[in-house]
């Protein structure tokens, strides 16, 4: 790279410095002249030698070292987006990847896989000083992929609970468990591994102790047991559920549902509505929306409720808050509320029609 730097005399001087594996830098002289700077940097990136490090050596120490800091779930998130790199670029040396290849590379892949590779390369330029410079840096885009999925209305989440009935004699289980979920926020994994013992019915609590992640029993996503709120409509969806299992939901089968069975159950329920919803997506938003618009709850009642942090929080509610729906109904309601009286009608050109605005 070229630094700059003003001397006594005012004059703008210039040299290149290069970066050795192992940690050891290389300077050249100070120049007035930039250009010359950039033939110094060139002799010393020519002569200097190469790590012998590849993309996929490097991957896996990173991996190691990522599995070792982080939860699970993070990890397959990383080693998912690490792996479809390595796939591309896997035999060639890690200081090889040009800027322009990485741009390349960063245009044609999901948004979702880039981060991991940047804090990969981050880490071998910053922390291992095997790069001079990392050639992903900037490249990570936002995907709005969630901010963009809305919540179901009511009459769509109402269309999902009648659409059940394409699972046959499974209907009112599954039904069960969509309203459930709409009306607590629990996730997917955390209703596969609820029992009938983790909800007090006397203090209308649900005791959220664990969750199914990749077939095994872990700790919720929250990484610590939580408290929330067995509200009323979760209630309802209860009403008549048979509890000869320890398990509130199982499948058709009666074992412990699993991500594939659920999503092969709600594909079905989307067929027969006619909708277009993730099941974690259209639940969540719903329970968060609901909390939120409908409810009127403050941001620290939803964290608790959805295993969050108050300080993420309104982050997370850009994502699933959606103020915008069901906007213009809170005004309707706010007026109805107010005047006590309904309006009269506008179309009735007599202006017969008993009633007042509340004027």
């Amino acid at each position: 790279m070229i630094e700059h730097r003003v001397g006594r005399d005012g004059k703008l001087r210039h040299r290149a410095r290069v970066y050795r594996p192992g940690g050891k830098r290389e300077r050249g002289p100070w120049r007035t002249v930039e250009r010359q700077a950039k033939r110094d940097e060139a002799r010393l990136c020519a002569t200097a030698p190469r790590s012998d490090e590849t993309v996929a050596s490097y991957a896996a120490q990173f991996l190691n070292d990522y599995e070792r800091r982080h939860k699970q779930s993070s990890y397959d998130v990383a080693k998912r987006a690490i792996d479809a790199f390595v796939k591309d670029f896997g035999q060639r040396p890690l200081d090889s990847i040009s800027r322009q290849e990485a741009k390349r590379w960063a245009a044609k892949i999901p948004a979702s896989r880039i981060p991991a590779v940047v804090t990969m390369f981050n880490q071998a330029a910053n922390e291992d000083e095997l790069l001079e410079r990392n050639p992903f840096r900037g490249l990570s885009r936002r995907s709005r992929g969630r901010a963009e999925q809305r919540p179901p209305t009511e009459a769509e989440l109402d269309a999902l609970l009648n659409a059940c009935a394409a699972l046959g004699d499974y209907a009112p289980q599954m039904r069960a468990l969509i309203q459930f979920a709409a009306y607590t926020g629990m996730r997917p994994g955390e209703l596969f591994a609820l029992e009938w013992g983790d909800i007090d019915f006397d203090a209308r609590r649900i005791n959220v102790r664990r969750r199914v992640y990749k077939g095994r029993l872990d700790l919720p996503k929250s990484n610590r047991a939580r408290r929330i709120a067995f509200t009323p409509p979760a209630n309802d969806a209860l009403v008549g559920q048979p509890r000869a299992d320890a398990l509130v939901f199982t499948s058709k089968r009666g074992r412990r549902l699993a991500q594939p069975t659920l999503s092969l159950y709600w594909s079905q329920v989307l067929a027969r509505a006619g909708l277009d919803f993730d099941f974690y997506l259209a639940t969540k938003h719903y329970a968060v929306h609901y909390l939120y618009v409908k409810l009127n709850l403050p941001p620290r009642v939803i964290a608790e409720q959805m295993g969050w942090t108050v300080d993420g929080v309104m982050k997370l509610l850009r994502v699933y808050g959606h103020g915008e729906i069901g906007a213009l109904e809170e005004i309707d309601n706010a007026f109805e509320q107010a005047t006590a009286r309904p309006l009269r009608d506008a179309r009735d050109p007599s202006g017969s029609h008993t009633g007042s605005s509340g004027a």
